[in-house]
């Protein structure tokens, strides 16, 4: 029906007419919008379904890919193969998880083509929200990337495989190149050389400092790998992008190298990068060591004939110390001589706070550090008291070792004796007279203590031990003022085959041997030894004087022949 109808029905009233018109002009918009939503409808759904059907490049849930950092909205640049979720809600309500196409577009329902590639993912977040609502009004939008997007990389030169290799947007130059076998020549394990001179010249070595990366824009990086292995710093490790190119050269062997010594963490021969200052070779190093002299760094430099060298002095403490340095530079620096040198001894046994003490090397006494140490306990044994030093120069007996490596059928007989008592010695045993020193008072008997000296007080022994030809051998209680004869007969006397004659006392301190005597004392932890008597062979013996006579017989009579 035609407005202009209306005109000529008489019978309706003028307001029934224009209600008439509205009502005609609203049915009429109605059906143009219904035909423009469906035709909408229809061009979305024949684009959903081709972006259903294209392949996508989502990684499998197996290889998903390890993230060092979290996505940066701001700098991650979207792709081809990016996945994106898209949750909408309000008047056009939906979630959907949509991947950019190779054209560099998300087709998103209903709402059409939407071009992100080359877009950082926080404006595309802006431009999808921006594209919904030119269709639909309160409409709230959220964006998030779901997947990774896998792109080729290319590598080439110094590598075991070189090709092309997958990569995603947050893929690092070192997995690309462990994808590809790694580094040729690479010795596992080792980030610098201890010595130059150990390459060989006909020895391919990829080099971990020179690493080019070129961008398909023609932006060229720079990729050291050997700087981040040691820092950990992955600003030396870039990520890639698509069609990225790495190359991988070879190290010039045994020159374009520079070393630093000295007191540094890690010293030793570096691939030089001409990027590099006297701060980036202290920091391969690991830094300066702790007993570092800042103040007296030296570098060699060759001239520009290429053959002899200059030295060049720096302070790093001052202002402009970080110097560039160039090839084959080295870098000495300096230890301060005598640092933080700590002195202590041990105190063991009976010390009322036995432990550690600090010293001053060759100057405190020991009577000192007893002082500190409280002084002794009331069950402390001075008789048995030792003190040992472990320094090497005290302790090494040149002799003795020479000794050691002899026969003893090819030692002389004061060498056989010198032998014996230095294998019953107490290696590193200092002969300090405690009872003279602490109980007597003689500060002649003091001694200058050295690092590392430990010293040991017993607790008093309150036994004597018998052992050898007695009835009944053991340890006996300590009984002052007896000697060896009292505690034999505690012991059950001599036995059968004990020879009375030959009874030794040990000393308990000392370990020295000694013939026992009649009214010396035994003292707390000493041994008595009693041995067993020899036994005698009288036949032998006759058969032996019988064969010297009848010989001194023969001897007789050859003289008395030669003499008629």
């Amino acid at each position: 029906m035609k407005l202009d109808n209306f005109d000529n029905l008489d019978f309706i009233s003028g307001s029934a007419k224009a209600i008439l018109s509205v009502l005609l002009v609203v049915i009429t918009l109605q059906s143009y919008a219904f035909a423009q939503t469906e035709r909408i409808r229809s061009y979305n759904l024949e684009d959903l379904r081709k972006q259903q059907a294209a392949p996508t490049a989502v990684i499998p849930a197996s290889e998903k890919v390890l993230l060092d950092k979290k996505i940066d909205p701001k700098t991650y640049v979207l792709g081809p193969g990016d996945v994106l979720s898209v949750f909408t809600w309000g008047y056009y309500q939906g979630q959907y998880t949509l991947t950019v196409s190779p054209e560099g577009m998300l087709l998103i329902p209903e709402v059409g083509p939407i071009e992100v590639s080359g877009y950082t993912l926080e404006n595309a977040a802006d431009i999808i929200s921006a594209g919904i609502l030119e269709r639909y009004r309160n409409v709230k939008t959220i964006v998030s990337l779901v997947n990774l997007r896998v792109f080729k990389v290319f590598i080439g030169g110094a590598v075991a495989v070189p090709g092309a290799y997958p990569a995603t947007p947050v893929t690092r130059v070192s997995e690309v190149i462990e994808m590809a076998g790694g580094f040729l020549g690479e010795e596992e394990g080792v980030n610098y050389k201890s010595d130059f001179r150990g390459l060989k010249s006909d020895k391919r070595i990829a080099s971990k400092r020179n690493i080019e990366v070129v961008r398909e824009n023609g932006e060229r990086l720079k990729a050291d790998i050997l700087r981040f292995e040691i820092t950990g710093q992955t600003k030396y490790n870039p990520r890639l992008n698509n069609g990225d190119k790495i190359f991988v050269p070879l190290q010039e062997l045994g020159i374009n190298l520079y070393g630093i010594f000295g007191a540094v963490k890690n010293p030793g021969y570096f691939e030089y990068s001409e990027r590099d200052s006297l701060a980036d070779l202290i920091e391969l190093a690991h830094g300066l060591a702790l007993n570092a002299d800042s103040h007296n760094v030296e570098i060699v430099r060759f001239h520009s004939d290429n053959r002899s060298t200059h030295n060049v002095n720096v302070d790093l403490i001052s202002h402009e110390w970080n110097t560039e340095l160039r090839p084959d530079d080295r870098v000495y620096i300096q230890e301060i001589r005598n640092f933080h040198e700590k002195y202590q001894v041990r105190l063991i046994g009976e010390f009322k706070f036995p432990g550690y003490y600090a010293i001053t090397q060759d100057s405190t006494h020991l009577s000192e550090i007893v002082t500190k140490a409280g002084g002794f306990t009331d069950l402390a044994s001075l008789q048995e008291a030792e003190m040992y030093r472990i320094s090497a120069e005290e302790i090494v007996d040149p002799e003795f070792e020479r000794l050691k490596k002899m026969e003893v059928a090819d030692m002389s007989e004061s060498e056989y004796e010198y032998f014996k008592v230095k294998s019953r010695s107490k290696m590193g045993r200092v002969s300090v007279d405690f009872t003279g020193l602490f109980t007597e008072g003689d500060t002649t008997k003091d001694f200058i203590l050295r690092d590392g000296d430990i010293i040991r007080v017993p607790r008093k022994s309150k036994v004597v031990n018998v052992i050898g030809e007695v009835s009944n051998p053991g340890i006996l209680s300590y009984v002052p003022g007896m000697d060896y004869r009292f505690y034999i007969g505690r012991s059950g006397g001599f036995s059968d085959r004990a020879d009375k004659g030959g009874v030794s006392v040990i000393d308990g301190i000392t370990g020295e041997w000694q013939k026992a005597k009649r009214g010396k004392n035994i003292e707390p932890g000493d041994t008595i030894w009693i041995s067993e008597k020899k036994k005698r062979d009288y036949w032998g013996f006759i058969k032996d004087t019988l064969v010297f006579v009848g010989n001194l017989a023969t001897v007789y009579l050859v003289i008395q022949q030669a003499t008629k």
